[in-house]
């Protein structure tokens, strides 16, 4: 006598999760009944997503370039750039570099400010770097703030540890940095409109020129200390810019001139 569907399924479906089971328990064995679960996640983990966010960084190689010198090496071209995302000095030359970009392409060198290099770089593109004298000045200051950063912050450190481990600022000063930083920024102030970090340091730094622009020396004085006493009292701060503009607004709304 056969056996129906109903009969078959009662000898089937136990063996499979039988075997199913079996296969699962010499896995286990072989790999560590640990793996199957996930890892914690160490804070250290982001810090590259933090440093190089994907809603900022720039899409395109060539906006994050710019051209600051061609010379011959040896009988050679070389060309130094600039990564402006980086600030970060790039010589190339025909022989591939350490990051696989080679000079393929030269043109107008005997003046810079017309010369325009062609760089292969590892992924097999090909892309057209300019000197820009605007971009040469905006990333300058880029790394000059970025040095003035380091440079308030081990200052912070060394005040801190002079002062048996305290900033040294007064706790009203605290108190109001604190309420200052919660404040809403200007409608005015855009830098997130910027298509990649170098042009968002631009809108920043336009905004903040034309403000202290019609300032007095005083509060222009004032802004600079609070600004201080602020990477004192708060050296890990996130948005540095963003800070520095609230205290910006603060000053020239209700300080006396």
């Amino acid at each position: 006598m056969r056996a129906g569907p109903t009969s078959l399924a009662r000898f089937i479906v136990p063996g499979f999760l039988m075997l199913v089971a079996s296969l699962w328990g010499a896995l286990a064995e072989e790999v560590g009944a640990d793996s199957a679960l996930p890892s914690p996640v160490d804070e250290s983990q982001w810090e590259p997503l933090r440093a190089q966010s994907p809603f900022t960084r720039t899409l395109f190689l060539s906006e994050s370039l710019i051209l600051t010198g061609v010379a011959e090496v040896d009988g050679q071209p070389v060309a130094t750039l600039m990564d402006t995302e980086a600030a970060q000095s790039i010589a190339v030359s025909k022989q591939p570099s350490e990051r696989g970009w080679k000079l393929v392409g030269i043109s107008g060198w005997n003046d810079i400010e017309t010369a325009m290099v062609v760089i292969a770089v590892e992924s097999g593109e090909s892309i057209k770097v300019r000197y820009d004298k605007d971009r040469m000045k905006s990333a300058s200051q880029r790394m000059k703030f970025a040095a003035q950063k380091r440079s308030h912050q081990v200052a912070a450190r060394a005040r801190a540890h002079a002062n048996g481990g305290s900033h040294g600022v007064p706790p009203e000063r605290v108190s109001m940095l604190q309420r200052i930083d919660q404040q809403e920024l200007p409608k005015g102030y855009n830098p997130g409109a910027g298509r990649n970090s170098e042009e968002s340091h631009r809108l920043h730094q336009s905004y903040v020129d034309k403000r202290m622009a019609g300032m007095s020396s005083r509060q222009r004085g004032l802004v600079g200390q609070m600004w201080q006493q602020q990477q004192t009292v708060n050296p890990k701060m996130s948005n540095r810019g963003a800070s520095f503009v609230r205290i910006l607004e603060y000053v020239a709304e209700n300080e006396r001139r």
